[in-house]
């Protein structure tokens, strides 16, 4: 390859990374360096497939590829020893609703469980059955209507826009959260392991992170599961 061609390759690839960085929030740094560092890997073995170094280039291809968390070699990623339990949900309840987390897709779906809607999926209410919902729940003053909210940004995000709505300064506490209640959280059973346990936090906190899309609450529920199960 003539060496202008590369220069420019480098010249071009750096730019790039240089916004791509100063637009990714701290917190999504490392990942985008670990997919960066996947990128290049299979570059680089691609390049020494061309020189006839197959032996060298064929693992050099898989690792990167797990580095991205992509295809048949890792189907759940770069990660040794840990493998993802398909079909696995968390609960949180309140009062006033209960939500699940499916850990495969990322999805919440919540069940009204107090008031005239009870036992009626949210997503079956209509946006004024919301609205009377969200009411309802602000009046409780627990953290249903945190929790209502983290599915409202999720399943209609612009709700806060054409409602007027506010973002809530944080749910009131209920108390220390019980083991029973930390493993609903986390999606586990009572013979989970300390590695089941960070392996759970870390897959909830990729969807539901807030810098992910997720909310203040949801995530402070998930930290406080991991450390209460991993302290017992």
């Amino acid at each position: 390859m003539p060496p202008f061609i590369i220069a420019l390759v480098v010249v071009v690839g750096g730019l790039w990374l240089i916004r791509k960085f100063s637009r990714t929030p701290q917190s999504a740094v490392p990942g985008l360096v670990q997919k960066m560092a996947g990128i290049g890997l299979i570059g680089f073995s691609g390049l020494l497939a061309v020189r006839g170094a197959m032996n060298i280039a064929v693992p050099v291809f898989v690792f990167g590829l797990g580095l991205l968390g992509k295809g048949a070699a890792f189907p759940n990623g770069f990660n040794w020893g840990q493998t993802k339990k398909q079909g696995q949900k968390s609960r949180v309840a309140t009062s006033q609703l209960a939500m699940e987390m499916d850990h495969d897709s990322g999805t919440m779906a919540g069940e009204v469980l107090a008031g005239p809607t009870a036992g009626r999926q949210l997503s079956s209410l209509t946006d004024e059955e919301l609205k009377v919902f969200h009411s309802q729940c602000k009046a409780v003053g627990d953290q249903s209507l945190a929790l209502l909210e983290a599915w409202l940004d999720r399943a209609k995000p612009e709700w806060r826009g054409i409602w007027g709505g506010q973002k809530t300064s944080g749910p009131a506490s209920s108390g220390p959260m019980s083991r029973g209640e930390a493993l609903a959280v986390l999606g586990l059973k009572s013979s989970a392991t300390p590695e089941e346990v960070k392996a759970a936090h870390k897959r909830l906190m990729k969807e539901f992170h807030p810098d992910k899309g997720g909310s203040d609450y949801l995530a402070s529920k998930i930290n406080a599961a991991k450390d209460i199960l991993l302290s017992a």
